[in-house]
């Protein structure tokens, strides 16, 4: 009962879903915007960071909110690959 009940809201609601379109990109905006303020007025898992870390951290934090996550992933990756080289990585121990 319960699927046909929704199958004819759906039908009946088809003519008013061009006004309703924006409304789930609004929603996941909002979810997403209150999760993340916090972070970013105050970042307090980069500030934790020591070292070359912090560096690599702050360059990939700043590109990341100047341009876009995969820019900013892409720079994170390639500044940390720098950083290891000139300065030699950590060796693991076992």
């Amino acid at each position: 009962l319960a699927c046909i009940v929704t199958a004819l809201l759906w039908i009946y609601m088809m003519p008013y879903m061009s006004i309703m379109s924006p409304t789930p990109k609004a929603a996941l905006s909002a979810v997403i915007v209150s999760a993340v303020v916090k972070n970013i007025v105050m970042p307090k898992k980069i500030l934790q960071l020591k070292g070359n870390d912090f560096f690599v951290g702050v360059v990939t934090a700043v590109t990341t909110a100047l341009t876009s996550p995969t820019i900013g992933f892409g720079v994170g990756v390639i500044v940390y690959s720098i950083v290891n080289m000139l300065v030699g990585g950590n060796k693991a121990k076992v």
